[in-house]
């Protein structure tokens, strides 16, 4: 089996500048910036030049006194930090924009630093707002103004849409982050917690996106569950397992995610993925099936058999008795449908992938609309009730969604008709206690259990 290797420093690069943009926020604006880095922070400029609704490199600059002394010069300016700038929405006069993850840069950065006395590059910087001409000159000046600046960069440049493609390995990729967010957060990490992970290493990550993350393994514990996924498929092709525990001592979550890559795949053969959520203590499986419609919104013909094969391999698990009136949950069968809008790979993870979500009876009763005779097949537009990923973390962590009283071994015979079928499957399995509220009745279980 293959483990994430230590990234390598410098191995993060872009193939082109990332888009840059000066802002001049107000002393009070810098203020609520340094106080959480981490949240989004909106203001309007005088700006309403942005090329492209998304994110940008921004160089944020300190507010200058306008006068020295005498009265009759401007002070330098110099460069407050740096931070990822999103324009959101045009007002009457203005643009309206959301900064987040800006961080002050130690000591005083000269703002002229990106123009190196080069009076013609100067004059080519816009006074706020988006940087659209010698943008490459702009940012090689920048990385080389101080080691804090360079490396305020490395920290953000995983964070920006740039040099992310539309292969099918960067889709992939795509679709296993995405899964790895949305089953995280049911097993309770927060988004905060994902602040080691920014470092993904493109080069480690090869078939799995899952391999690029590093500095996040721990060593697993030896009991009957963990590590488990790993040997069963461990000859398949590529198999990659990651832990995930909290530092903390309140075992806030506690998870292990295993990608199992079948060898086709690897070999450069187009593949989809499957996505499975097991929670041990309620014997809980919840599944994602990752499909992206055609331009025309339509699933392929291809999708649709692999579903149908997949169907026919694993048939439907049965429904769990109720133990008692607080015991049921809105949907018994563990398969749902995500479907993505049209969106590159992004190796941002503080984010999901836009899209929706959509329970398997929904989808097979379309199918079956749409395999009828003079149909060209099923379309996302007959698809109308969805989930958004939110609302869809939480209602399986409060225990509402999902098969229960699966055994582990039933849910590896599911994983291995993925592998089959669409030659990428990513496993998280919960080891924590946390009830699951109202809709599995998980706490009384776990007493009973105890």
């Amino acid at each position: 089996m293959a483990f994430a290797q230590p990234r390598q420093a410098g191995s993060l690069s872009l193939t082109r500048s990332p888009r840059l943009a000066i802002l001049r926020p107000d002393d009070g604006f810098l203020r609520l910036l340094d106080d959480g880095h981490t949240k989004e922070r909106s203001y309007s400029q005088p700006c309403r030049d942005w090329p492209e609704v998304k994110p940008h490199l921004a160089i944020l600059l300190a507010p200058a006194d306008q006068q020295d002394d005498d009265g009759d010069r401007k002070q330098p300016e110099w460069i407050w930090g740096l931070g990822i700038v999103r324009p959101a929405r045009d007002t009457d006069r203005d643009r309206t924009v959301v900064v987040t993850r800006a961080r002050r840069i130690r000591g005083m950065v000269p703002f002229a630093g990106l123009w190196c006395a080069d009076g013609a590059l100067a004059g080519s910087i816009p006074e706020s707002g988006p940087v659209t001409v010698d943008v490459d000159i702009v940012f090689a000046n920048l990385r080389r103004i101080s080691p804090d600046v360079e490396g305020e960069v490395q920290r953000l440049l995983p964070l920006l849409d740039d040099g992310e493609g539309r292969t099918d390995q960067e889709l992939r990729w795509r679709d296993e982050r995405d899964a790895l967010l949305l089953f995280a957060k049911i097993a309770g990490l927060a988004p905060k917690d994902f602040a080691p992970m920014h470092d993904w290493d493109r080069a480690a990550a090869q078939a799995s996106f899952l391999s690029g993350l590093t500095g996040t393994a721990v060593q697993p514990m030896l009991d009957d569950l963990r590590g488990r996924t790993a040997e069963k498929f461990s000859d398949v092709g590529e198999t990659v397992v990651q832990a995930f525990a909290s530092s903390r001592g309140r075992n806030r979550h506690d998870f292990e995610a295993t990608s199992i890559t079948d060898r086709w795949v690897v070999d450069g053969r187009e593949g989809s993925l499957d996505a499975y959520y097991y929670h041990v203590v309620t014997r809980t499986l919840v599944t994602l099936r990752y499909l992206c419609p055609g331009p025309n919104g339509r699933l392929s013909s291809t999708a649709q058999h692999s579903l149908d094969v997949f169907l026919s391999r694993v048939g439907r698990l049965p429904r769990p008795a109720r133990r008692g009136a607080d015991d049921y949950g809105l949907l018994n069968d563990p398969l749902f449908l995500r479907i993505h809008e049209q969106v590159p790979f992004t190796a941002a993870l503080d984010r999901t992938s836009s899209g929706a979500i959509y329970p398997h009876g929904q989808i097979a009763a379309a199918v079956s609309n749409a395999t009828a005779p003079g149909l060209p097949g099923l379309s996302t537009d007959s698809l109308i009730r969805h989930l958004v990923p939110t609302d869809f973390a939480r209602l399986v962590r409060d225990g509402w969604f999902g098969a229960r009283d699966v055994p582990f071994e039933v849910a590896l015979d599911w994983v291995e008709a993925s592998v089959d079928t669409v030659g990428v499957a990513l496993v998280v399995v919960d080891f924590s206690s946390r009830p699951r509220g109202n809709g599995s009745g998980a706490e009384t279980r776990a007493q009973g259990i105890a």
